[in-house]
């Protein structure tokens, strides 16, 4: 973090800024300048990160409040023993995570994974990788030529999903055509939400496909 000190034609415009009233009382100009002086120098950006670290994860308290205990008890012991989750659970968990990402804020859902053995997990990193996807589909269902879209968050979308091996430094680029991925989510990491998108760490498989 960077300090910040106000040279004084600074100090002018910051006292003009605040008006004729603010320099008349002492007492209240003082306090507009220690709020400028806060904005500035990132204090309050410090407070709000230290308040509110972890608090967009879906971790196991979320997941009991919206999923339930059940859900939670069920989950857990897939995660312990490997054990593939019922549709039942798989529907509850994914309803309940959308109702959490729409109420923490997140529009889009991305699958985040490392195709290189050697990804350090930085966001934004050359060795990380998003495919990112909106929280909307259509209504396949309507009877409508032009069929409707509507917010929706199907489960086998957490679960699994499908990319383009030949996007990514695997350590074999080929053609597009012969190049089948997909990404599942580790269980065993929670989701979180990051700049407005939920973020699902995955695993990454790719291989020589032949069409």
């Amino acid at each position: 973090f960077r300090s910040i000190n106000l040279s004084g034609a600074a100090r002018y415009r910051t006292s003009a800024a605040m008006g004729n009233k603010a320099s008349s009382h002492t007492g209240y100009e003082a306090t507009d300048a220690e709020m400028v002086m806060e904005k500035l120098s990132g204090a309050s950006v410090i407070k709000n990160a230290l308040t509110s670290h972890s608090t967009k994860i879906f971790n196991e308290d979320a997941m009991k409040t919206y999923c339930g205990a059940s859900v939670l008890k069920t989950f857990k012991q897939s995660v312990l023993d490997g054990s593939e989750l019922g549709p039942d659970a798989k529907e509850a968990i994914a309803r309940g995570m959308f109702k959490w990402a729409q109420e923490n804020g997140a529009t889009s859902f991305a699958h985040w994974f490392f195709p290189c053995r050697m990804g350090g997990g930085a966001m934004g990193g050359t060795l990380g990788a998003l495919k990112n996807d909106t929280f909307i589909d259509l209504q396949w269902a309507s009877d409508h030529t032009i069929k409707p879209f509507e917010a929706t968050f199907p489960a086998e979308r957490l679960f699994v999903g499908e990319t383009d091996g030949s996007s990514f430094p695997n350590g074999g680029l080929r053609a597009t055509h012969t190049a089948a991925a997909f990404t599942m989510w580790d269980r065993s990491s929670p989701v979180f939400i990051y700049d407005g998108v939920m973020r699902i760490p995955c695993c990454f498989v790719t291989h020589y496909g032949k069409c």
